[in-house]
């Protein structure tokens, strides 16, 4: 959200933004003061179910464009809203085309879909995009594959150009958590999801036993590279916090989460570290975006996919075949590498950082002008 916020204001910096969120006091309080951002409750006694609700319509009526962001177009639990945004996309889509508000796929990931209504409903919800622009070639090529026949633009996730805090501020953080700056750091994040979005014949046989793989994997990486590092586990995700405590306690290591820290805090932090070994699809983007080499532990396909895009599929670790053992050594291999990797791994990055900077031309320019004409008309309404 911050990430495009930041680019948006950056090429209309009169653009007003309306979020609707279940977490308006915390939008406001981090957000307000450096965006044009006004925070949309869409708490249930507000008549919302989720997206879907008189709130969010309002918000559509008196926006220019509605972006649909992220990996929210998927199947999983198609029918709970609390938990899957398509079942509400799918109504909100035409109801924004008759409030006269253009809908936007803004560098969004799609899938998996399990089943064949919840690929009907993303060919629906992606069909009625007045714009289509996918953050990685997989979620292009899947939205092709459900019959989506609109074109289709490949950009970047827009997380690459997230703004990052000053060196000084993680210094600071690092000291707060009790971890020494000048030390090598080795930054590990988990999800609570473990393998619940893999297929069936991808996942563990113990689930449970997983952070504990994970545990021990780094604890025997610490004794087996050149140059030993601290543990610390990265949390950047609400759902995953208590999952990251339960490692962190495990391994011995600090955490540091979202729930303490902005994304930009977070960003700075991971720069110093030596690599990152991540579950989270935007553990590993807000990884990369600093340069900080990543190895991926697959929870999900577009963790996979993604390693993939990296050309780094060695590093592209499935919990299916995962023991301590086996991810020490990978966590040695990557660690005594990791300017090598680094090195592997960024010119990719600099076209995904591209991708999302193209994002954001194409979006202001396609519905707002030119630079030029910006200027002379300068309010912009998004949602």
């Amino acid at each position: 959200m911050s990430s495009i916020m930041e680019s948006l204001s950056k090429r209309m910096p009169n653009a007003e933004f309306y979020v609707p969120t279940i977490k308006p006091e915390w939008v406001r309080k981090h957000y307000g003061d450096r965006y044009n951002v006004k925070a949309v409750n869409v708490m249930p006694w507000t008549l919302s179910l989720r997206l879907l609700g008189l709130p969010t319509l309002a918000c559509l009526a008196k926006s220019d464009v509605a972006l649909i962001c992220d990996g929210i177009i998927f199947g999983k639990k198609l029918f709970n809203p609390a938990f899957n945004y398509l079942i509400t996309l799918v109504f909100l889509v035409p109801l924004a085309r008759l409030l006269g508000c253009k809908m936007v796929c803004y560098s969004t990931g799609i899938g998996p879909f399990q089943n064949a209504i919840s690929r009907l409903f993303a060919k629906w919800t992606i069909q009625g995009c007045d714009l289509v622009m996918m953050r990685e070639r997989d979620s292009e090529k899947l939205t092709k594959d459900i019959g989506v026949t609109k074109p289709v633009e490949l950009t970047g996730d827009a997380a690459f150009i997230n703004p990052v805090s000053d060196d000084k501020v993680a210094v600071s953080i690092m000291r707060e958590l009790g971890l020494d700056p000048e030390k090598p750091t080795m930054a590990i994040n988990a999800t609570a999801y473990l393998d619940t979005w893999l297929n069936p014949n991808e996942r563990l046989s113990d689930p449970k036993g997983l952070l504990k793989t994970i545990a021990e994997g780094v604890q025997q990486a610490q004794k087996q590279v050149a140059d030993t590092f601290q543990p610390l586990i990265v949390c950047t995700h609400p759902m995953d916090e208590a999952t990251c405590r339960e490692l962190a306690e495990m391994c011995g290591a600090k955490v540091l989460t979202n729930s303490t820290y902005l994304s930009h805090d977070i960003q700075a932090v991971i720069r110093r570290c030596g690599i990152l070994v991540g579950m989270r699809f935007h553990s590993i983007v807000l990884a990369s975006s600093v340069e900080t080499p990543v190895v991926g532990l697959i929870y999900a396909p577009k963790v996979r996919g993604y390693l993939k895009l990296l050309q780094c599929e060695e590093f592209s670790l499935e919990l299916a075949s995962l023991t301590p053992q086996y991810l020490a050594q990978k966590l040695t291999e990557a660690w005594n590498a990791r300017r090598d990797l680094q090195e592997r791994q960024r010119p990719v990055i600099g076209d995904l950082k591209e991708g999302a900077e193209h994002a954001a031309d194409l979006l202001c320019s396609k519905y707002f002008g030119t630079p030029r004409e910006r200027s002379v008309n300068p309010l912009a309404k998004a949602v």
